[in-house]
């Protein structure tokens, strides 16, 4: 029995941990309150490493450059949303109340046997979430051999890769 109920968890964990990026993508905000979202698409260039989060903060002035607030979107060990001409595309979707935020930082970490290797690509790409909105951000592609990132408008691409994997997410 006890070798029954471990097979289930293995199981439930494999599916869990195995599911596509695009099924965390949160698809409604509360339209009553000050909620509104943003959408948008990351793209790794080379992705050859385990671990990629994403980390996002509020725009208001702090106490020596350290966030109010701060979230993150990780992708670990995920073979992405999409995949052209050896880049790897990540859908994404931003719920919070209106206000002011920004991306912050992408933390990338590597454990392979051999070795661990963490660092960290400081960024400042702001955007803001309106009230009862969807919003479209943009591509915000990493180039992480060089240690870069850039930003490009990809919306009538990103309005189809959000129709096919999420519908009810219009922009």
């Amino acid at each position: 029995m006890k070798s029954k109920n471990t097979l289930v968890v293995l199981f439930a964990l494999l599916v869990l941990g195995c599911s596509t990026p695009s099924k965390k993508l949160k698809t409604t905000f509360n339209e009553s309150s000050t909620e509104g979202m943003i959408v948008g698409t990351i793209c790794i260039e080379n992705k050859t490493y385990n671990g990629y989060t994403f980390v996002w903060t509020d725009d208001l002035p702090a106490v020596a450059d350290y966030a109010n607030i701060s979230e993150e979107i990780t992708y670990k060990n995920s073979q992405g949303d999409y995949k052209e001409k050896g880049k790897t595309y990540y859908l994404f979707s931003i719920v919070k109340p209106q206000g002011k935020y920004k991306f912050a930082k992408i933390k990338i970490f590597d454990n392979t046997r051999e070795k661990q290797n963490q660092f960290e690509i400081p960024i400042d790409m702001k955007f803001e979430i309106e009230k009862g909105k969807t919003t479209y951000y943009g591509q915000l592609t990493i180039n992480t051999q060089e240690k870069k990132y850039t930003f490009e408008n990809k919306l009538d691409r990103d309005k189809e890769w959000f129709n096919k994997k999420t519908p009810q997410i219009k922009f």
